[in-house]
């Protein structure tokens, strides 16, 4: 057993992996650059949950989520983005980012041109990601090129967070457990499953305006998800 550098007793030492290390540098670039604000809202999931009892294969509730998102984001380009010194650069496709838990760590990995598959090419895109990074066989070109990341942490409990962007993106959406709760749906209270959806987004070229605007869009395409198909 040997002392740290405050001269407390360390049980064991934990090498600094590559993945962690390009983590932590990524982060402390999104402290260390952007403006940092977010805004929360919940959002009634039952009707993506129901889609997915008409579905087969049957997609996971990510895939669905990952495929809301992806629609949604072209109506609002700012979300969509970056900011190189005073330009803000526009893109064109959506490259979307899917955080996939790992024993050493989250890892993102992108999903490009998303906007533009189906629900089954992206439900398959997606197990094939997690398959991959699980395995340790992504290539750098299946971690490069986001232009917009979703953490679903719902699975473990999860309500809401702060996340931050990976830069050089412009935001970031942390969606958290699903759970039962009372609503009133027609003048009748009922159970649906609503969960905390938290964007964090640079406040240097987006404001809290636009990113309620795409939080208020995805919950109205999460309230009618058959477009989804």
């Amino acid at each position: 057993m040997t002392d740290s550098p405050r001269g407390l007793p360390v049980k064991k030492t934990i090498p600094l992996k590559s993945i962690r290390q390009m983590m932590a540098k990524s982060m402390k670039a999104s402290v260390d650059t952007a403006a940092l604000s977010q805004i929360s809202r919940e959002i009634d999931v039952t009707p993506l949950n129901a889609l997915r009892q008409q579905i087969e294969p049957r997609p996971s509730l990510n895939a669905l989520l990952l495929a809301a998102v992806a629609r949604t984001l072209p109506a609002h380009p700012l979300l969509n983005a970056e900011l190189v010194e005073r330009t803000i650069l526009v893109y064109d496709t959506v490259n979307l980012g899917m955080a996939v838990a790992t024993p050493a760590g989250l890892v993102v990995v992108v999903i490009p041109a998303a906007q533009q598959l189906s629900l089954a090419e992206l439900a398959a895109a997606v197990q094939d990601r997690v398959e991959r990074t699980r395995a340790g066989t992504l290539a750098l070109a299946d971690v490069e090129g986001g232009t917009f990341t979703v953490s679903n942490l719902g699975m473990y409990g999860v309500d809401g967070g702060f996340p931050l962007p990976r830069p050089p993106e412009g935001a970031i959406l942390l969606v958290g457990a699903a759970r039962p709760k009372p609503a009133v749906i027609d003048g009748q209270i009922v159970a649906r499953d609503i969960a905390w959806f938290s964007l964090t987004y640079d406040h240097r070229f987006i404001d809290g305006a636009a990113a309620a605007a795409f939080l208020q869009d995805l919950n109205g395409l999460i309230a009618q998800p058959h477009s989804l198909l």
